[in-house]
């Protein structure tokens, strides 16, 4: 169950992770769609623009639902959305289907947070920084201070916002996507390429399509004992 003001808690938890590194602007770093079976992974870096503290009480109240977006409907991921990128900094970072066949999809992961954080960082100027990396493992592309946290984008308000911005970006991505007549079969309007049982069958009876992760489809449907038809 959510906190009536998660934001509090989250923002807490950045404020006590702040104090041991002074003059240090915090950015946080998530992606979306690492487990899909299709489409790309996106990875989002945030920083607030001001100390949270001092955004007034209209706008605090609008954030206060502030969560890891997957614990988040639709309807307050995009309201929450609109109000982090009107006070936060933000960047994307996309790695392709291609680029995940090729890296895996750890390394591809990783690649799309070093864009996204190259470009926060290339909107932000030459700051002196401390990067908050959702995840158990330190990004090895990214060369600065960082500090992965199991969990942290129900931990972290800057991981939080990340996830959520990257999920509503990417869930609008695979429903435009989803319009087009060659992938309109497989309902990416609604799983947004994750291996939903309509979407497993749909790769049965129509095949894969250039935006499928074939090497991981092959896994899970082998573990499904789904046969691919093309």
């Amino acid at each position: 169950m959510r906190q009536k003001n998660n934001l509090s808690k989250l923002v807490k938890f950045d404020n006590n992770i702040n104090s041991a590194y002074k003059n240090r602007i915090l950015i946080g770093i998530d992606e979306v769609g690492r487990g899909a079976l299709a489409g790309p992974v996106i990875a989002c870096a945030f920083s607030w623009k001001i100390d949270i503290k001092k955004i007034d009480k209209s706008a605090h109240k609008k954030l206060s639902k502030l969560n890891d977006s997957k614990q988040l409907n639709a309807r307050d991921r995009n309201e929450l959305c609109k109000h982090l990128k009107k006070h936060g900094n933000f960047s994307l970072g996309y790695a392709s289907v291609q680029e995940i066949e090729k890296l895996n999809v750890l390394n591809a992961t990783f690649l799309a947070m070093k864009r996204a954080y190259e470009k926060l960082i290339s909107l932000m100027g030459e700051i002196n920084h401390y990067v908050l990396v959702d995840g158990n493992k330190f990004n090895p592309y990214i060369n600065c201070p960082q500090l992965p946290i199991i969990e942290g984008d129900a931990k972290s308000s800057l991981i939080a916002a990340a996830s959520i911005i990257a999920k509503v970006y990417r869930d609008e991505l695979m429903g435009r996507i989803s319009k087009s007549k060659k992938y309109k079969c497989f309902g990416w309007n609604k799983n947004v390429g994750y291996g939903t049982a309509f979407h497993r069958n749909a790769i049965k009876e129509n095949g894969l399509t250039p935006l499928h992760r074939r090497l991981f489809v092959r896994k899970i449907l082998a573990q499904n004992a789904v046969y691919i038809s093309k």
